[in-house]
């Protein structure tokens, strides 16, 4: 199957997940598949093309137009079109009148409620493909369990109410830290030293040994939670049906909290250690074995063989 994947270059910015796919993805045997940063006239793109493609995808709609322009056309070629969008709560607009107007077939996104939610009359060309872990970087480092509790990113009240009232409760509790978000952007590599992004980011979290993070307001199964289990650190968070679909289950490979009993949870499973690392073990055994970079890549395209069936 050959694919023509249009993408934009995040090997330096904070979130590098679409990067490894990327890799993995080209490497799977019955997969070529070629990158184009660029956007403009799809028919100078594919006349410049290796190959003739089965298929025509196109990585994060909303960062690629923002930094690559649209691509135009794509409504005149008879050749299958995907997409991906990422933040289902911004920009609806664009994702629906980009879909109709260039006739795309397939769309890719995370979070499977919200987006059956809010987009119900593309339900029928959705194709759910949730994060995964890199785990060459999220993974057990086998450091010393130095933090009790680790909260990191973003707190703002009106989209991450737990996580805000976690930290207005824990700040000054004994044992807790808190890293702010570096912010989405590219970084280099004298940056990367000093904040906690990429694999610094997987080694503050292997140092805790309980993470707090939440669902946002929207209920997305966001990357933090895949990421945390990877690295062997027992996770505390809001939970849900689209959770525990994807094996994240109360007790078994997480803790669910919420907003009255997470002070009374955290404090539980911080003085009960076995009880902690068995969870901890058992999350980061399910994350490895069902949701690594490698299968979801495979995942995504097998999808797109059973569409060109």
């Amino acid at each position: 199957m050959k694919i023509i994947y249009f993408t934009t270059d995040r090997t330096m910015s904070y979130q590098r997940a679409a990067e490894f796919f990327k890799q993995k993805l080209a490497k799977l045997p019955d997969i070529r598949v070629q990158y184009v940063n660029e956007g403009g006239p799809i028919s100078k793109i594919l006349a410049k093309a290796n190959f003739a493609p089965d298929f025509i995808y196109i990585d994060n709609l909303e960062r690629f137009i923002l930094n690559h322009g649209p691509i135009t056309g794509l409504s005149k070629i008879n050749i299958p079109k995907g997409l991906s969008f990422m933040d289902l709560h911004r920009n609806k607009e664009l994702l629906l009148s980009f879909v109709k107007k260039n006739k795309i077939d397939l769309v890719f996104a995370h979070y499977r409620n919200a987006f059956l939610r809010d987009y119900p009359q593309l339900a029928d060309r959705f194709r759910w493909l949730p994060h995964h872990v890199y785990t060459p970087v999220f993974k057990d480092y086998g450091y010393k369990k130095t933090i009790d509790y680790l909260l990191m990113g973003a707190i703002n009240k009106n989209v991450y109410p737990l996580r805000f009232k976690i930290y207005k409760q824990m700040k000054y509790v004994k044992g807790f830290v808190y890293h702010s978000h570096p912010g989405y952007r590219n970084f280099t590599k004298q940056e990367e030293q000093k904040i906690f992004i990429a694999d610094g980011f997987a080694k503050e979290i292997n140092r805790a040994k309980i993470f707090f993070t939440d669902h946002l307001i929207y209920n997305y199964p966001i990357a933090k939670y895949f990421e945390v289990l990877a690295c062997n650190t027992l996770l505390l968070a809001n939970g849900s049906k689209e959770l525990r679909d994807l094996g994240f289950i109360d007790g078994v490979t997480y803790v669910e909290i919420n907003k009255d009993n997470f002070i009374r949870k955290a404090q539980y499973y911080l003085k009960h250690e076995e009880e902690r690392k068995e969870i901890a073990r058992r999350g980061y055994q399910m994350v490895r074995s069902q949701h690594s970079t490698e299968i979801r890549a495979q995942q995504f395209a097998d999808e797109l063989k059973r569409y060109l069936k």
